[in-house]
């Protein structure tokens, strides 16, 4: 057991979580997002506990401030993690700690456009300026690829093959190379050819996709985009492309690599998007359905 420094210390606690989001980030290779959630979970946990290590009192509070359980077990996750590098790193013993299983959560289906509604959405996207080139761009690659919108916002101009491939640096800074259909490198390359110079300027850099003011689009300002001119969240295009390619017969491990998933059990619920679609074909079309 390390005597250098204490969990149970408040003084000492900033210094050793500091020194965990340092791991996380050089050996891990965690996103940015991703640690800044730990960071918040982990000291919202130091704020109300009583011991670290104890779980029974923190609950009581999340369940009191009717915070949802997919929260509560992001939160319980994020903790647990910590606690076990913890007692890696001789900060804890492992009888201080009572670890707690996640919450039971009902899974939801995912929200997936039809084949026909996406298509019909994308080419009726307008074309005339320059936001509307880059903004059916990005909606075209996210369909096309299944992109995540951090994927999206990190983009940059060597992430385009001539090959009609695509560089994308996912979770946990992993990158994959990714086909993309003709039409979406037809319009990125549009894009980048009539549309983007109107947005460059020295914030510009490398990336891709440029805001009015010149720098990196980030997710929020595309996900306002993707809600602005398709009515829907882009994770909801995300399971579109994976359900799609399912039903037009890809492999689950396919479909797993194209979506950068490390577990395959991640991918399983687009497996039941699709029988949830064939049951409603199977209806429809059968005469005593």
């Amino acid at each position: 057991m390390r005597k250098d420094l204490n969990l149970n210390n408040q003084s000492d606690r900033e210094k050793i979580l500091n020194e965990y989001l340092v791991y996380i980030k050089n050996v891990k290779n965690y996103s940015e997002n991703t640690i800044k959630s730990y960071r918040s979970d982990i000291k919202h946990y130091f704020e109300n506990s009583e011991r670290i290590g104890e779980f029974s009192n923190y609950l009581k509070i999340l369940n009191k401030d009717r915070y949802s359980k997919t929260s509560v077990n992001r939160k319980i996750t994020s903790i647990r993690t910590f606690l076990y590098w913890a007692i890696d790193s001789g900060y804890l013993n492992q009888n201080e700690i009572k670890i707690v299983n996640n919450l039971k959560v009902e899974k939801k289906l995912p929200n997936v456009l039809t084949s026909s509604y996406i298509n019909k959405l994308l080419d009726g996207l307008p074309e005339s300026t320059e936001k509307d080139l880059r903004d059916k761009a990005i909606l075209e690659i996210m369909y096309s690829s299944g992109l995540r919108v951090s994927e999206v916002s990190n983009l940059t101009l060597n992430s385009i093959n001539k090959n009609n491939s695509i560089k994308v640096l996912g979770k946990g800074n992993k990158e994959r190379v990714l086909p993309m259909t003709k039409r979406a490198y037809v319009y990125i390359k549009k894009y980048i050819e009539t549309s983007r110079p109107k947005f460059q300027n020295e914030k510009s850099k490398n990336n891709l996709f440029l805001g009015v003011r010149g720098g990196r689009l980030n997710d929020r300002e595309i996900r306002r985009i993707v809600k602005l001119r398709c009515g829907t969240f882009p994770h909801s295009i995300r399971h579109t492309f994976a359900t799609h390619l399912l039903e037009g017969g890809a492999d689950l491990r396919i479909v797993q690599e194209l979506l950068g998933h490390n577990d395959p059990s991640t991918t399983q619920i687009y497996t039941h998007v699709s029988k949830k679609q064939l049951q409603k074909k199977y209806k429809q079309s059968h005469p005593r359905g």
